[in-house]
């Protein structure tokens, strides 16, 4: 219960000063190349706030549930818990802060879409916290193991990036070929090592979305903005613009681990939101 309540209220402050205290035109980045506050560069930033917000709570948990698991060595929390009582009172009172405070608030349609992105983030941040935790040893090896599925997620957008004149067709053709054949070669060599050690598919898919989405927000928000600008990035540096794309990344992605897991004789585990 004090997890939860904790994530709720670092929620609700954290949203409170992004959308009513600080400079929006540094943290969102008004004005940059021509970016108006409702425009598509600057709508992926509110949601991507969503998404880095829940790297750091992710951060947080894991510290938490360590400390924890040397002081107590017990007790079980489960993820519905904490959803029940923090993840969804959190999409409720961070979607009303970021429409009435600030100027300008919020639509009704960009408040939801990043609060539901914390939501989301919080969900694969814990479970990748708690997997750490629990079991330590399988869940570094998911880590590693999805580390190969990483450019899957983030190069499919290259194929939008030749309409804008940025990259030949070839060119982001052959980053997504790269980064499909890379995974798959990637998964089948180190479930081949690691021959002992058979994740579920849900398990890998999991790290992968939580590595890409979760765990590199943050570190471009701790690494690569400028000294005194600690914007928000742009959803474009993790996702591809179009939805139908986007649709079409995430089902080669579950893919290229299904027919690798098929190929190694990988059994699919019961990877419950059940965490220590």
């Amino acid at each position: 219960m004090t997890i939860s309540i904790v994530v709720t209220l670092v929620s609700f402050g954290v949203y409170y000063y992004l959308f009513a205290c600080a400079d929006r035109r540094i943290v969102f980045l008004y004005d940059h190349l021509g970016s108006l506050p409702f425009d598509k560069l600057t709508t992926g930033r509110y949601w991507m706030a969503g998404f880095v917000l829940s790297g750091f709570l992710s951060i947080g948990f894991f510290i938490w549930l360590f400390i924890r698991r040397l002081l107590v060595r017990s007790g079980i929390i489960s993820l519905k818990t904490i959803a029940k009582y923090a993840f969804f009172p959190a999409v409720v009172g961070t979607t009303i802060i970021s429409m009435t405070l600030g100027e300008p608030t919020m639509p009704f349609w960009i408040a939801i879409s990043s609060s539901l992105s914390l939501i989301i983030g919080l969900f694969l941040g814990f479970d990748l916290a708690g997997n750490l935790i629990t079991h330590t040893r399988s869940g570094l090896i998911n880590l590693i193991i999805a580390l190969g599925l990483v450019p899957i997620l983030l190069l499919f957008r290259s194929l939008e990036l030749p309409g804008r004149g940025i990259m030949s067709l070839q060119t982001a053709l052959s980053y997504v070929i790269f980064a499909i054949v890379g995974g798959f070669v990637w998964l089948l060599a180190l479930l081949r090592v690691f021959r002992n050690h058979r994740p579920g598919n849900a398990a890998l898919i999991k790290s992968a979305l939580a590595i890409a989405y979760v765990g590199l927000p943050v570190l471009h928000f701790l690494l690569a903005t400028p000294p005194g600008i600690p914007y928000i990035t742009s959803s474009e540096n993790f996702f591809a613009e179009g939805i139908m794309l986007r649709i079409i990344n995430w089902l080669v992605l579950v893919l290229v681990v299904v027919l690798t897991g098929k190929l190694v004789g990988n059994r699919v585990k019961g990877d419950g939101f059940c965490i220590l």
